[in-house]
């Protein structure tokens, strides 16, 4: 059995190869035999990470998914002000428009993703979505959420704001889905005082999410 560190650079390499494919070919016209040629090693390694062809190409996407969450991470810390709804909305948008295998789900791009769309969510910790649960119920306590509807309504139509943008042909600018955000969503006022109190605890949240999704991910590894 290679080290830890060996399998996971290999699992990576994996990775690697089947999202180029995937945007190159599209899930139904890819086998596993052309990911293990891309990746430089025998089909049957590829099934020492994953049992089936499914599996990996989720585990692709599981992957993309994470490193959007970490890119959002890396920019709350770089810039607490980030943590405002619009602000953070904005950077998610443009996070996921630079990545064409999430912009993909998100414009039903059954060409590209084939079945896999429809369960990708199901590969997720369910623990996932009450992080952003809670990080509106942070903004809401602290005034920087409209307090006129519930927080868990509030998700619902901040979700179909989100895919309706991710979801258009050609998608809008980042910059409107943040006009849009903060008009639907944020009170007249927002302070920057209450928005840097409550950084660190919205850090915490998706840093914890991030950890939860990036651990689904390396089971594999």
């Amino acid at each position: 059995m290679p080290p830890a560190e060996d399998r996971a650079q290999r699992a990576e390499r994996i990775l690697d190869a089947a999202a180029e494919l995937l945007l190159r070919a599209g899930y139904r016209r890819t086998t596993i035999e052309d990911v293990a040629e891309r990746a430089d090693v025998g089909k049957g390694t590829v099934y020492l990470h994953w049992k089936n062809r499914e599996e990996l190409f989720l585990s692709v996407l599981l992957r993309e998914s994470v490193e959007v969450l970490e890119d959002l991470v890396a920019a709350i810390a770089a810039d607490p002000l980030s943590v405002r709804l619009s602000r953070l909305t904005e950077i998610q948008y443009a996070n996921v428009l630079e990545r064409p295998l999430l912009r993909a789900g998100y414009a039903d791009d059954t060409e590209t993703l084939g079945k896999l769309l429809p369960k990708l969510h199901g590969q997720l910790d369910p623990r996932h979505g009450e992080a952003f649960v809670e990080y509106l119920d942070l903004l809401a306590a602290n005034d920087l959420l409209r307090t006129d509807r519930p927080v868990r309504e509030l998700v619902v139509a901040f979700q179909a704001v989100l895919n309706g943008f991710l979801g258009a042909s050609p998608p809008p600018e980042p910059a409107l889905i943040a006009d849009t955000i903060e008009h639907a969503f944020e009170p007249l006022a927002v302070s920057t005082r209450q928005l840097r109190a409550v950084a660190p605890r919205a850090l915490e949240l998706f840093t914890e999410a991030v950890a939860l999704d990036r651990k689904q991910l390396e089971r594999a590894y």
